[in-house]
């Protein structure tokens, strides 16, 4: 059966009449989830998410990975990763989103990006947090609610700080439950800026000398990068990229394996399938085939 291409959501597709509702929305749960059915099935953003469950329980799937949903559950999705959620009618919690240029005119990206809570390849999108920390949390959530139910001077200003202290909060959680020394600090921030490239450019580049390049380094010394943060060569990172791509579009679309090979910028779709097969151990056709079965 052919499948439907998968679905790219915007903010204004939940809340066209929000304060700025091109670069933020915020919503309960349990009001979202009732209000957008649409959203049960998996699907692609084109912004960054929040949630924190504070009710029921559930699973929660990103990119290929499932996670347990409980209460004090908090999940942080960038734009392009595809998910999906299975969710007991009780569930209930907050949800936000905002988009890049939303944060980022008031804070650099660099900021963003420093929190490290939206990378997907060192760090699982995922926090569990306390009850002290829920406090915290939901006290400035509470006051996000407030600012977007009565809008009033300076709102979308005050919505931006928010955020970005909400994103201490939790960049705090995570290194309180992570010790890094001073040299282990300097590769995760150096691996974030590596993830930020491949995530711009796996497409057309995937030789490791282009990320070498950008980041001023030698190969050895990106390689020695990676060792140290994921234990893989940069080669191999940048393919992990590519096959999760293909594996997305394989899922959730009913392009054939040429024009897929295509998307990614293969000149030869032999090679793609080999490529693929080499990497998961299954061809295209394989990988398609077993995901049929399974629903």
């Amino acid at each position: 059966m052919p499948k439907s291409p998968l679905p790219i959501f915007h903010i204004p597709d939940f809340g066209p009449d929000a304060i700025d509702s091109s670069h933020f929305y915020y919503a309960g749960l349990k009001s979202h989830l009732a209000t957008h059915q649409f959203i049960q099935k998996p699907h692609k953003h084109d912004f960054y998410i929040i949630v924190v469950f504070t009710h029921g329980s559930g699973s929660h799937t990103i990119d290929f990975k499932t996670y347990a949903v409980e209460p004090g559950s908090v999940f942080f999705l960038s734009p392009g990763q595809v998910h999906s959620w299975e969710l007991t009618p009780a569930t209930d919690g907050h949800i936000i989103f905002f988009s890049g240029e939303f944060y980022t005119s008031t804070f650099p990206r660099k900021r963003l990006n420093t929190y490290s809570v939206f990378n997907s390849i060192v760090d699982f999108p995922a926090l569990k947090i306390g009850s002290e920390e829920a406090k915290e949390v939901l006290y400035l959530v509470e006051k996000i609610d407030q600012e977007t139910k009565k809008p009033t001077w300076h709102t979308k200003e005050l919505l931006k700080n928010y955020i970005d202290t909400l994103l201490i909060f939790f960049y705090r959680y995570k290194g309180s439950k992570t010790s890094f020394s001073k040299k282990e600090k300097l590769f995760h921030e150096q691996f974030q800026e590596l993830e930020l490239l491949i995530e711009d450019h796996f497409k057309k580049h995937r030789e490791a000398s282009f990320y070498a390049d950008k980041m001023n380094l030698s190969l050895k010394q990106l390689n020695s990068l990676c060792k140290n943060t994921v234990s893989k060569t940069s080669s191999q990172l940048i393919m992990d990229r590519v096959i999760l791509e293909a594996q997305r579009l394989l899922t959730h679309s009913d392009l054939n394996i040429s024009d897929i090979a295509y998307a990614l910028e293969f000149d030869d779709a032999s090679y793609f399938s080999r490529l693929f097969k080499k990497k998961t151990n299954m061809t295209p056709e394989q990988f398609r085939k077993q995901l049929d079965a399974s629903f």
